[in-house]
């Protein structure tokens, strides 16, 4: 042990580093006790360690280094942070309260430091630049309270680009004119580099981003390597067109902003070295500056301390006010409009800095910024906290009872290590912003000689998911199942987690054997009702450009159109992306108004096509490179179904390595989270048009069952015929016939999930002797899960039977060939016969079943208890 060790100032560099470590960790819990925003404990740090106070470190070049690239980051990360879809949706807003928020403290501003403070006009100009910039510090407040897509809440982050780098470029004027360079020659030199500068960053690095992110993948290191040298190349590129570093690095946050989704693994790297090393860094060399003894040293500094923190009180309060005036805002949300501009804090630190760095500043101005950060940074969450709780409770009480969603969850199949990153990239995606839900990763293995060694390579490739995930801060539940058929094994796992949503990979139309996607997902669709997407995703989903929506005919009256337009919308507002979608050309407008009348706000255009053909067409003109193409689909049965719809899919290999996905929206309106469990799903619902065979050319028993068992199982043969199989020998020996031209079926069976209701209709008749006596117009079949007990399945069965036992004309129910009014006769015999009743209702009065069914066909007018 060597005394230098230990000398003051500390020069060696491992207790340093050390001694820095300690001050990140401790200073920001130690001020978050007194509720204050942790950069405040860090510029406290800095001060009482630095070279003005105790003098046990010193600002030397290290300091100095580290504290630049802090600075710059903290620029980057504000111009990487603004949601540009959002400002440019509400940009005349954004512009109207960026314009207020600059001119009304920069005016004031300059006034109170060139007439009370007595500086030169150019530092007073300079100074009032402070005020005039601002930093969102009340935002996670207000996002935590949902606020976060309100239309103020949107002005106010919008209006923050305006008023950033109009106060940016004040410094670059005013470090001109100190220059003595503030001539004709200036401005012109001043306008043409920043002009040639602006065009080659915000023309040249997205593409270049998008080709490197293309070629690197998800190398994640890499990716972050490429970023840093992107920006400070940008921030180097800036000082030689004529304006400051920091400048170059906002611009350079703005120009990647769409290629980096807040919710990526990425941005989180970005963040976390950001928070974790350099901004702290530069908090701390900023304290260093500070000389606490100047504020006591005479009356200069207090009155140069008190100016600044009041005029940027009132000032950015009075352009709350005004802005809130001119839109015609409640208080509520003016009130919050300030909270988000109040704060000062990175352009802030900024400008002092580079300031001072020159002698602008002196050391007055330098604490009394200091001072104004500590007092904004300890009003803006207070005012958020306060008034955006009133705001979110305003807007609570306006939505009235509208139905709350339930939370989202995915599940996200996986059968190749390969695709595994770029599907759960497309899920962080697809997850909404601030869920606290976990995403479940499921490897479904078979049921063989190998399972154990084929579950240790599962959990190898779902652990390798729990590491994706945490890089990105998203939970994840990695889930294994071993089962016979892969199909039923996710099946179960979605019914088991409550699953929403689920991400499935699809290597594209070459690599399926048979069906439209392949065994395995087709049988999938069949056996879920919940939102699905089919992924072949070729190209990081980060390079994302513009998303392609195509509506095929009638999709909007799909039950689960709203929540596919959500979540589609959901991800283009991610990835920063413009949205274009193709429709029927006679439904644009009808389908556009359907689109832009859903929450939340995408920027969208719309294009028609003639037909299918015509769509290919389309497609291969009007797509690129860097498109996603989301085909909304639907499952067989369904109102949106076509024959061209099924088709579609072997075709997509002729329009190039685009990522595509095929959306199957939910079978129902809300989310599945707040549907009945199977097991209290009452019997008149499991009544659906697409498990409806209608007018069957069956010339048997076993016949007439397959056909109605196609409805649901076409795709996979083998289980057709396992299930038939099952249902006939069921019945084997036993007459079946509920009533007159009726007959029912029942079987308990491993290969559906839920309790189905199967209905095949003859219009002529079916002669089935050995089950029945007279000819048949109407099969019903009930199938249940072979883990239903037999008790539960057969009680389902009496019920059914005691629904279609009230049919008394068959063959007038089977003539009507709209599978809806036929499931709504089925739905009111249930009513009639209580299968639903709710809870406090006293039932129908004497007759009035009666009554609303009499001008039904096939109902018995006498006979409904």
């Amino acid at each position: 042990m060597h005394a230098s060790h230990f000398q003051i100032p500390i020069t060696d560099p491992v207790l340093t580093f050390a001694l820095v470590m300690l001050m990140i960790l401790v200073a920001p819990m130690l001020v978050g006790k007194l509720k204050l925003p942790g950069i405040i404990g860090l510029l406290i740090a800095g001060a009482v360690v630095g070279p003005n106070a105790i003098g046990l470190l010193e600002r030397d070049q290290t300091f100095r280094l580290l504290g630049t690239v802090g600075l710059l980051y903290i620029m980057f990360t504000a111009g990487l942070e603004i949601d540009l879809n959002r400002f440019l949706k509400y940009k005349n807003h954004s512009i109207v309260f960026g314009i207020i928020t600059f001119i009304i403290p920069q005016s004031v501003g300059t006034a109170v430091a060139y007439y009370i403070l007595g500086f030169d006009f150019m530092v007073a100009v300079l100074l009032a630049s402070m005020f005039a910039s601002h930093t969102l510090l009340g935002y996670p407040v207000i996002s935590k309270l949902g606020l976060s897509k309100a239309s103020s809440v949107t002005t106010a982050v919008g209006g923050t680009i305006i008023t950033d780098t109009a106060a940016l470029l004040v410094l670059a004027v005013v470090m001109g004119a100190t220059r003595g360079e503030l001539d004709a020659a200036f401005w012109i030199r001043l306008g043409t580099g920043l002009s040639i500068y602006t065009f080659l960053l915000f023309w040249g690095l997205p593409k270049v981003g998008r080709w490197f992110f293309r070629i690197v993948g998800s190398e994640g290191v890499r990716e972050y390597v490429f970023v840093l040298a992107a920006v400070f190349l940008a921030a180097f590129l800036s000082e030689v067109a004529g304006v400051e570093a920091i400048i170059g690095a906002f611009l350079a946050g703005l120009a990647l902003n769409r290629l980096i989704p807040e919710s990526s693994t990425l941005m989180n790297r970005i963040e976390f070295v950001g928070n974790a090393l350099f901004i702290p860094f530069f908090l701390i060399s900023v304290g260093m500056l500070v000389d606490v003894r100047v504020l006591f040293a005479g009356t200069e500094a207090l009155i140069v301390a008190a100016a600044m923190v009041l005029t940027a009180l009132s000032t950015k309060w009075l352009a709350a006010m005004i802005t809130q005036r001119i839109l015609n805002y409640s208080p509520e949300e003016g009130m919050v409009i300030y909270s988000l501009s109040v704060a000062q804090a990175a352009a802030t630190l900024a400008v002092v800095l580079v300031a001072y760095d020159v002698g602008l500043f002196n050391e007055a101005v330098l604490n009394g910024t200091i001072v104004m950060i500590a007092v904004t940074c300890f009003v803006a969450p207070m005012v958020a906290e306060k008034y955006g709780r009133r705001l979110a409770i305003k807007e609570e009480q306006a939505r009235g009872d509208a139905p709350v969603e339930a939370p989202q969850r995915i599940l996200i199949p996986m059968a190749y290590a390969a695709t595994a990153r770029s599907l759960l990239d497309f899920t962080f995606i697809l997850r909404e912003h601030g869920s606290e839900e976990p995403v479940y990763p499921l490897a479904v293995v078979p049921d063989d000689e190998e399972t154990t060694l084929r579950v240790a390579n599962a959990e190898k490739m779902l652990s390798n998911s729990v590491i994706h995930g945490a890089s990105a801060e998203v939970p994840v539940v990695p889930v294994t199942r071993v089962a016979h058929n892969p199909a039923t094994g996710i099946a179960r796992a979605i019914i088991e987690r409550r699953i929403s949503d689920v991400v499935v990979g699809w290597q594209g139309p070459e690599s399926q054997q048979k069906g439209t996607f392949g065994r395995i997902t087709d049988q999938l669709l069949d056996e879920s009702e919940q939102q699905i997407f089919i992924c072949r995703l070729k190209q990081p989903i980060n390079t994302t450009q513009r998303v392609v929506v195509v509506f095929p005919p009638h999709i909007e009256h799909h039950p689960g159109f709203i929540l596919a337009v959500r979540a589609i919308k959901r991800i283009t507002n991610a990835l920063g992306a413009l949205c274009t979608g193709l429709c029927l050309q006679d439904d644009m407008r009808r389908m556009r108004s359907r689109f832009d009348a859903i929450k939340p706000e995408v920027t969208s255009t719309f294009v028609g096509f003639l037909n299918f053909e015509d769509l290919l067409k389309t497609l291969s003109k009007r797509i690129e490179a860097n498109d996603l193409v989301i085909f909304l689909a639907a499952r067989k049965g369904t109102v949106a179904w076509s024959a061209e719809l099924e088709r579609l899919p072997s075709k997509v290999s002729e329009l190039g390595d685009q990522n595509m996905v095929f959306l199957f929206p939910a079978q129902m309106e809300s989310s599945p989270m707040l549907t009945p469990l199977p097991s209290s799903v009452s019997t008149q619902d499991l009544f659906r048009p697409e498990r409806i065979a209608l007018n069957i050319p069956a010339t048997d028993y076993e016949e007439a069952v397959s056909y109605m068992l196609a409805t649901r199982f076409e795709s996979d043969e083998r289980r057709l015929k396992e299930v038939t199989a099952a249902v006939v020998s069921e019945q084997t020996g036993f007459t079946t016939e509920a009533s007159q031209g009726v007959i029912l079926a029942h079987a308990r069976t491993p290969h559906v999930l839920k309790t189905l209701v199967f209905v095949a209709t003859s219009e002529k008749g079916l002669s089935l002797r050995e089950h029945a006596e007279h000819p048949i117009h109407l099969v019903f079949l009930l199938l249940s899960p072979e883990d239903v007990s037999l008790q539960d399945h057969l009680q389902r069965f009496a019920e059914l039977g005691q629904i279609v036992s009230h049919i008394t004309d068959a063959r007038a129910l089977a003539s009507n060939h709209v599978k809806s009014e036929i499931i709504e006769v089925l739905k009111d015999l249930a009513r009639d016969n209580g299968d639903v009743e709710e809870p406090g209702a006293q039932g129908p009065t004497p007759g009035s079943g009666n009554a609303h069914n009499a001008n039904k066909p096939g109902i018995d007018k006498t006979a409904v208890s």
